[in-house]
Formats: structure tokens, sequence, C-alpha cells
């Protein structure tokens, strides 16, 4: 059907929504039938949450019957004397849970299916004690609804010491909706078993209810799954395949993954299943079989995104990535991140100009870095993992299409790159909340994803132009480098990039991420006013004498006092003026800015501001100043008004130019209020 392209865009953003080398796994008939293999010799993590899970699907009821062996050590100095579970699919047992009250029913473009309700039922929960017998353990639900659960231990787990809990429980699933679910037979296991949350000493528990706007936070560890499944189902989950088991009609497939902190899994019959290899790491996609004209373009998204983050800020540590292609009745499922997999989203009518699969897939690879392995509070500091991913991302489309195209790519002769729709998204709520806010406290779900996404990465665009590209990636390598397989904070970020870059940065950040400020750069004013002869009375001489009209003082007329005076008239003189230029500063947010002024023999400076005030002054005395632009090369994506940011002197042949920059500003503009409207 035919649509503008902005709602073209606005439609398929829905389904969109980011050392030393490990050693390679050996392949699964190298192992052990009883036991799984090491992945990493020294491990990169805590591991101080570890999981041994055993579940079951039941194709034809949707349904999860699972047993699970948590081991958990504290590794704070603060006591223990409780433990807090996520019970995450607990948020679509009925209409009043927190997350279907926030949404109501509605999450990217995705409706709920009120026919196909879902839930997290714990039959059992007890504490394996050290002696021969088990402690049965009473759930409480201390918070809004049953997606947090707790339970009392008998004794305190203390510093360095250890609990082991082993859960009974059945899942139902869904139809797809938030990331988990069934569509079909497509069945998506994303946040699907009890876990633990995050135990911050002194603080307590973090362990969130389940909103509409959040994600997840939990601890690393080592995870053993096996999972059982129809026989003629194909399953891709996180970590590595190492055993698989027939037993008539059904099949029992064990992965194993070490220093993650989350196990995601899908099962299908009839997945497109492709894999390749690129630089030691197993590439695998599971594709719907209407989609696999889209199989070559996720493979060259991954390598893409494996190769520029490995020269940007490390060499991905693990042995495989895992690919997910959702159904179209299943897009709820797709753009969503786990460790060593992701969902994606492909479509055969998307054509080959608009990149929303590659964008996805990148995206949601990114997230192995921020998210995966940083590990962020993503209920109270989403920025870290979605903001930071949504700048490489905007990165590695640039370099692998362009800027101006990394979005779209000449749509019957039209380009629309990553910044201009991070632009057009960050316009629609500009000054509506912070970055840094609890996720479920933004204005609106809108300003949600046009801040944590959007402005973040036009922040950190922002900060690289700052200071260089080279500097922006040693600076952001130390940064991941300090807190991978940590849980940073914003704190962490803001002095680790100040320490790398070895000045300050605060002044610049914090007003950036905590503050609601905007800034809009204008010129203001540009005034030519001719070196005109002066006239009036001379008073320099003593007594006052007339200037004569052409600026020389009235003598009686000699012949040398006529020639002087025609001297003093000449075409260069009529060519001089002395031009003032001034520019604002809009808005709070203080920023420096470059100017470009050209003059009318073609000549050009460039004039830096640091932003403070609220304007800027320059004078010039000669040529005429025929062109005047504020951030000439666009280095404050976040400035608000670039149609404000130029000036051109009338008759000038480069006004046509400068309208033409205008024009796709005041586009910009434009989708953005449709955007925001929409």
């Amino acid at each position: 059907m035919k649509a503008g392209p902005f709602l073209v865009f606005l439609t398929l953003l829905t389904i969109v929504a980011a050392p030393v080398a490990a050693a390679p796994a050996s392949p699964p008939g190298a192992h052990s039938a009883l036991k799984p293999p090491v992945i990493f010799q020294t491990p990169m993590s805590p591991r101080n949450a570890s999981y041994a899970i055993n579940v079951a699907l039941d194709a034809k009821a949707h349904t999860l019957t699972g047993k699970e062996r948590v081991v958990w050590r504290n590794i704070t100095d603060t006591p223990a004397t409780d433990a807090w579970f996520h019970l995450y699919l607990n948020a679509f047992a009925n209409d009043h849970t927190v997350f279907m009250t926030e949404s109501g029913g509605q999450l990217r473009g995705d409706s709920f299916d009120r026919n196909h309700w879902g839930y997290c039922e714990v039959t059992g929960i007890s504490l394996a004690d050290t002696g021969a017998e088990k402690i049965p353990l009473v759930q409480v639900f201390p918070k809004q609804d049953h997606t947090v659960m707790r339970v009392e231990l008998p004794a305190p787990v203390p510093p360095g010491g250890e609990a082991v809990f082993e859960v009974s429980f059945k899942d139902q699933l869904p139809h797809v909706f938030a990331r988990s679910g069934f569509a079909g037979t497509f069945n998506m296991a994303g946040q699907w078993f009890p876990k633990l949350g995050v135990f911050q000493g002194d603080k307590g528990w973090n362990c969130h209810e389940y909103h509409a706007n959040t994600e997840f936070f939990s601890d690393f560890g080592v995870y053993d799954v096996s999972i059982t499944v129809p026989s003629d189902y194909v399953v891709g989950a996180t970590g590595i395949l190492w055993r698989e088991v027939q037993n008539g009609k059904e099949k029992t497939l064990s992965f194993h993954a070490e220093d993650v902190h989350d196990f995601a899994w899908a099962a299908q019959p009839d997945f497109v299943d492709r894999t390749e290899t690129w630089e030691g790491v197993k590439i695998r996609v599971l594709m719907q079989p209407g989609n696999r004209g889209s199989i070559p373009i996720y493979f060259a998204s991954v390598k893409e995104a494996l190769a520029d983050f490995a020269k940007w800020i490390w060499k991905y540590p693990y042995p495989e990535i895992t690919i997910i292609d959702p159904p179209l009745n299943g897009v709820g499922a797709g753009g969503m991140e786990y460790p060593t997999l992701i969902t994606a989203g492909a479509s055969p009518f998307l054509g080959r100009s608009i990149l929303i699969p590659q964008i996805t897939v990148v995206h949601e690879f990114g997230h192995q870095y921020w998210y995966g392995m940083e590990a962020n509070n993503e209920f109270e500091r989403a920025w870290l993992d979605e903001g930071i991913n949504s700048y490489y991302e905007a990165r590695i489309m640039d370099k692998w299409y362009g800027p101006g195209r990394s979005f779209v790519d000449d749509l019957w002769g039209w380009n629309f790159g990553e910044q201009d729709q991070a632009r057009i998204a960050y316009l629609s709520a500009s000054d509506m909340d912070p970055i840094v806010k609890d996720a479920w406290k933004y204005y609106s779900n809108r300003s949600y994803g046009a801040v944590t996404y959007f402005k973040t990465a036009l922040v950190l665009k922002t900060l690289e132009n700052m200071l260089g590209q080279k500097e922006m990636d040693r600076v952001m390598r130390a940064f991941f480098m300090q807190v991978k397989f940590t849980h940073p904070d914003t704190r962490d970020f803001i002095r680790i990039v100040s320490e790398a870059a070895g000045k300050d940065l605060s002044p610049v950040l914090k007003p950036m991420l905590y503050g609601t400020g905007t800034v809009d750069f204008r010129v203001a004013r540009v005034r030519n006013v001719p070196d005109e002869k002066p006239a009036g009375y001379d008073l320099s001489e003593g007594m006052p004498k007339l200037y004569a009209k052409d600026g020389v003082k009235a003598e009686k007329g000699t012949a040398k006092t006529k020639a002087k005076a025609k001297a003093k008239t000449g075409k260069a003189d009529k060519e001089t003026y002395h031009s003032t230029v001034v520019v604002e500063r809009r808005g709070s947010l203080v920023l420096p800015v470059d100017v470009e002024v050209t003059f009318a023999d073609g000549s050009s400076r460039t004039e830096h501001w640091d932003g403070e005030g609220r304007y800027t002054t320059w004078r010039f005395t000669g040529p005429k100043v025929d062109r005047v632009v504020a951030d000439p090369k666009d280095k404050v994506p976040l400035d608000l008004n670039r149609l404000n940011n130029a000036w051109v002197s009338e008759g000038n042949g480069a006004v046509a130019r400068c309208m033409t920059t205008r024009n796709r500003t005041l586009y910009q503009t434009i989708t953005a209020i449709l955007f925001n409207v929409l």
C-alpha cells in the first residue's frame, strides 16, 4: 500500500523496537555424555548465581514444566536474611498487574491477546541444606503483583557464604507479547524461569516488579539447561549445545553457558537452520521459511558488528551467537537481546532499501556488550545499555552504508540516516525527562524511547565530536574494560571516561545526563555597515572644521586638497565594511559551537564559542559578511532547530544550497511533530 515514508518507518519500527580470546568450544561428540564442556579456563565474572534447569515443553498446551537448582553466593559484606525472585511471566496473568496496567495491553505496536494469558507458578521451593534434608520455604509476594516472590531464610547467608535453592515451577506461555510467548508452533521462552534478583548488601535485594518500560537485572553465573521438546522441533538457545538425546517422540537438548546472567531459548519445527563461522565464532540463524531470503542479511549484519566491536571495544569472547527470526504473528518477540542469543525481524516485503533487518541485528548484537557483559541495572539506568548501544548501532550502520543513508538506502532516490531518525525521535520529547531516571517513571513510553535510546545516542555523538573519534574509542574502551562483568552505574561512567580523557568531563556530561535542558543555536543578527567617510565637524585640530562630503576637511580649494580628496575616494573604500555577527544560544544546556563566517570575496573563517552566556558577538572589518552558519559540521546534534542556524545575504548564490539544507531540516521537524502525534 502507498504511504508517506515516515508512516512506513513508524509501522516498521514496531518490528524493531542494541583481551584473551575465548577457548573455542569442542564439538558435542568430544565431551563426556555426562559432563558439559569448559568454555573459559579462567572465569570472566564472579559467577555468584548459577542455574541448573530441566524443562519440558508441551507444544500443544504451550506450557513449560521445570525444576531448577540455584546456587547463590553472597559477594557483599552484608548477611542476607531472605531471597527475592523474579517471576516475570506473572505480568501476563491478568489485566491488573503492574505491566498490564502501565501498558494498557500495548507495547511496541503489539497488542496483548486476552484469550491467551500467561503465568509462572512456583509449585515448590526449598533450601538444600548441607545436611540430608531440604528445608521448605514459604512464598511471600511483597510487591504490587506476583512478578516478585520473597522467601525468608532459616539462617542468614554470611558474606562469602552460599545458599542452594531447589525450585519446581510451571509456566503457561501467553500468546507472544512483550518478548515472550507462543505463536502457532513458534515458542519463545524469555524470562521464563524463577530468577534471583541482585543482592546489594545493606540496600537489600534489587528486585523490581515487571514494568512496561523496564527490562532486567541479574547476576552472572554458569547455566546448564536441558530442554525437552518434540523430536521434530529445532531449538536455539543461550550457550552451546553439547548433548542431544532422542527419546521416542521427544528429544532432550542440553545447553551450557558460562559468565552470563540470563538464559533464553526458542523452539519451532520448521525453522530454516543455517550456520556460518567468522573469526572463530559460530553464527547460527534460525529463520522463518518465508524469510529465508534475508538469511544473508543476518549473517552479514552479525559479521559487521563482530568486526567493529572487536576493533572499537573488545573481541566477542563467546564461541557462538544465535539469531532467532520470529513469525509475523509473533513480532512481539522480535528485536530482543539475551546472552549469546538475539531475536530480529525480517519481511520479504521490506525490499533492500529499508535497512530495518540490518539495524535490528546490529543493535541486538551490540547488547552482547551493553547489557550482556556490562550488566547494568536496566530497571533503573537503562541508558547505560540502550543508549550506549544505540550510539554504536548508528556508528556501525553509518560506517557500513554511509551517513545520511544508514536507515534508508536509495528508496526511489531517497536516503535517510540513523542520526536523522534519532533526531526525529528526540525532537518529539526533548525536554520531558532526564536520561538518568528509573525506566518506569518516564512521562510516557514515547518519552522513555526518545530519551533513553535516542537522546543518549546524540549525547554520545556530541561527546565524540568534542573529543574526536579516536579519543572517543579510547575512553569508551576504557569504560568497558573496567566495568565488564560488573554492575556499573552513571557515576562509574562519568568517572572512568573523565580519567581516560585526562580531563573532567562532568561539567559537560552531567547537565546532559541528569537534566532536561535543551540547546538551540541561532544566528540572531548580521549587520554590514559600509566604511563611510565622516560627516559633521572635525574636532581633532582645535577649531571645529566641517568635513567635506568626501570625508576630507573643507579647506579653501587648492589643487593639492582636491587631489588628496580624490585619492581618498576609490573602489577599495567602497568595498570595506564594518560587520557584526551575533549568535544566540537558546535553552539552558551549555555546549560549545563553531560558527563559520564567509565573506563577499570568497574567504571564510571559523570562530569558536564555548556557549557560555546567552549570546556572543564577533566584529569584522573588510569585505562584507555574505554567509554565517552556526555548527556547520553538525557537531551539536542536540540542537533543537537547525532552521535558524544559517544566514545568507540576498543575492548570494549559496541561498539555494542553504535552503536545501533548511528544507531537509524542516522535513525532520515536521516528521518529529507527526511522530509525537501518532
